[in-house]
């Protein structure tokens, strides 16, 4: 596995992340079922795995 693709919100402040998924297609089919849900919709990023903090600086704004 090289990277994890993350669905999540950023309609309000509490419980952004809705799912991570190891398959792209998967992702954006639950990102498309549940934007709905959400006054801005849903997003989908990819994020690189493994990931240590060790590795470098990652800033990571959800």
């Amino acid at each position: 596995m090289k990277q994890v693709w993350i669905v999540y919100h950023d309609s309000g402040p509490d419980n952004n992340i809705l799912g991570v998924f190891d398959d792209e297609g998967e992702a954006y089919e639950f990102q498309e079922l549940v934007a709905p849900n959400y006054d801005n919709g849903a997003l989908l990023t990819p994020f690189p795995v493994p990931w240590r903090y060790t590795d470098r600086v990652t800033e990571i704004r959800i």
